[in-house]
């Protein structure tokens, strides 16, 4: 008897740790930020998500190595490394802030294809 009076809470302990597991929500996938994040982020918020877009463009660029030309026109990689680069954070986060405050109607446009066509790709073409 004194066996079950150990056993007992034990589980007890674990059937209430799997069932409150179980009731978790599953993973979602990350989502694409669009206008209507970027306009309710703070400024830390929105620097931060640009030093991270910056971060994971030159860690595939340096992953690329000797295969990186081969990404133009299969990647927008080039083209925003190149198209962004001596941009600074302040002046992206006052364009993409411009961008959705002058086009109200693109809220749900994501922020990295207003980065890509709005910022970079006019670089390059001048």
């Amino acid at each position: 008897m004194k066996r079950l009076s150990v056993l007992l809470p034990l589980v007890l302990l674990t059937a209430l740790s799997m069932s409150a597991w179980g009731a978790q929500q599953p993973a979602q996938d990350l989502p694409i930020v669009t206008g209507e994040h970027w306009v309710a982020s703070s400024l830390e918020q929105k620097r931060a998500f640009l030093f991270g877009v910056g971060n994971v463009l030159e860690i595939d660029q340096a992953m690329a190595g000797d295969n990186y030309e081969k990404l133009r026109g299969i990647s927008i990689i080039p083209v925003l490394l190149e198209g962004l680069s001596g941009v600074a954070i302040a002046e992206m986060v006052e364009k993409v802030d411009a961008h959705y405050a002058n086009n109200p109607d693109e809220i749900n446009r994501p922020v990295i294809e207003v980065l890509y066509i709005e910022l970079a790709l006019p670089r390059l073409a001048s």
